[in-house]
């Protein structure tokens, strides 16, 4: 049965499909499925080969574009890694000066109004409503309390 669309287009359509699949993946293999699908593409473009000669060309372009060419492509398209590990980088606002909302003592959590939200924080320290503060890091390993020393 002849189809609609002449093999070559197909290879190629799918070789775009996987080339745009590979820009949602992590990692750098995908595109060169699309590769060999372009090869067959191209082959198909010139010579009519059989549909059993088109999978076995497909899986051989794939392999040796992966083989090949996936050094060349990560040196190209290498991402960008931070010099800081994990554990040491945070977003953390430090030094930041903010209001106290509700009085804050050593053993109780009070609340200080920081970009316009309301945040628990902790201190060391007797700190009264209405005195502004500094932030100084995250209270008890939790992203949800700040610390806090009075200025």
């Amino acid at each position: 049965m002849e189809s609609i669309f002449a093999p070559w287009l197909i290879w190629f359509v799918v070789g775009v499909v996987l080339a745009f699949v590979e820009l949602m993946a992590p990692g750098i293999i995908i595109i060169f499925f699309g590769v060999g699908c372009w090869v067959v593409a191209g082959v198909l473009a010139i010579y009519p080969i059989t549909l059993s000669q088109q999978v076995l060309l497909f899986i051989v372009a794939s392999i040796l574009s992966i083989v090949f060419l996936r050094r060349w492509f990560m040196k190209i398209f290498k991402g960008m890694s931070s010099d800081k590990n994990e554990a040491d980088y945070d977003d953390f606002p430090k030094g930041e000066k903010v209001d106290v909302v509700q009085s804050i003592s050593p053993h109780s959590t009070g609340r200080v109004k920081f970009r316009g939200t309301l945040w628990d924080a902790a201190s060391d320290e007797e700190i009264d409503e209405g005195e502004t503060v500094e932030l100084v890091k995250y209270a008890e390993n939790s992203n949800q309390v700040f610390f806090v020393k009075k200025l």
